[in-house]
C-alpha cells in the first residue's frame, strides 16, 4: 500500500506530524513532574487500584520517554533533512531510540496494572515487548549489519508502534461516547487496537514502496 498523490502523502505526514506533537506536548503538560503525574486524572481515575509508589514514577518516567519519541521521530523521515542535515538526523535518532528504550522498559512494568483485565494487560505487554524488539533490530541493521534499507524498515514499524498512543487517544473518547464504556470495558480491544492496525498498515507500506524505492540514510 503507497500513496502515490503527492499532496495526500503531504497532508497526512502533516497530519501525523501535528498529532504527534500535540500529544508529545500533552504528556509534558500533564505529567511533566512526578507531582503532576500523581495528580493526573488517569491516576486519579486509577486510585481505588491502590497502586504502589514505584507505578507513579514508572507512569511518569513511560509519559515523558515515548511522549519525547513521539515527538521527534516524525522527522527522521523528512528526506531533507536525511541528506543535507545527517547529523540532525543522528541526533533525532539517539534521542529518539532513548525514549522508546525508557518507554518499552517502563511499559512493561505499566501494562500490568492497565485497565481492560488480563487481555487489557497482555495486549499493552505486547505492545511494549515489540515495540522494543523493533528498535533493537533497527539499531543492529544500521550499527552491525549497516544495513541501510533495513533500517529504515524497522524504524518505519517501531514508529508506526509509538503512533499508538495517538490511536488510544482517538479510540478511547470512541468508546466512551459511542458505546458507553469506561477503560475497564474498552481496554480489552484498545489494549491490542491501538497498534496491531498500524504495524499491518507499517508492513503494507513497505511492500507497497519495495526497496527500490528506499533512499539510503546518510549516516
Amino acid at each position: 500500500m503507497f500513496i502515490r498523490n503527492a499532496a495526500a502523502r503531504k497532508w497526512l505526514f502533516g497530519l501525523l506530524a501535528f498529532l504527534a506533537v500535540g500529544i508529545g506536548l500533552y504528556a509534558f503538560a500533564f505529567y511533566g513532574t512526578i507531582d503532576s503525574a500523581q495528580n493526573s486524572g488517569f491516576a486519579e481515575n486509577k486510585a481505588d487500584d491502590h497502586l504502589p509508589d514505584l507505578w507513579y514514577t514508572f507512569i511518569w518516567l513511560h509519559a515523558i520517554s515515548a511522549g519525547t519519541a513521539l515527538g521527534i521521530g516524525w522527522l527522521q523521515f523528512i528526506r531533507k533533512i536525511r541528506r543535507r542535515n545527517p547529523n540532525v538526523h543522528r541526533i533525532v535518532g539517539y534521542l529518539y531510540s532513548a525514549g522508546i528504550a525508557v518507554g518499552g522498559v517502563t511499559g512493561l512494568y505499566v501494562a500490568w496494572y492497565a485497565d481492560g483485565g488480563i487481555s487489557g494487560r497482555i495486549g499493552f505487554t505486547a505492545l511494549a515487548l515489540v515495540w522494543l524488539y523493533t528498535l533493537f533490530r533497527g539499531l543492529k541493521s544500521i550499527i552491525v549489519d549497516r544495513n541501510q534499507i533495513e533500517h529504515s524498515h524497522w524504524f518505519i514499524r517501531n514508529y508506526a508502534l509509538t503512533c499508538a498512543a495517538i490511536m488510544l487517544r482517538i479510540y478511547t473518547p470512541l468508546a466512551d461516547g459511542l458505546f458507553g464504556l469506561d477503560t475497564n470495558d474498552s481496554f480489552a480491544v484498545i489494549g491490542w487496537l491501538c497498534w496491531m492496525p498500524n504495524l499491518l498498515f507499517a508492513e503494507m507500506l513497505i511492500s507497497g514502496r519495495g526497496q527500490s524505492r528506499h533512499r539510503p540514510i546518510e549516516l
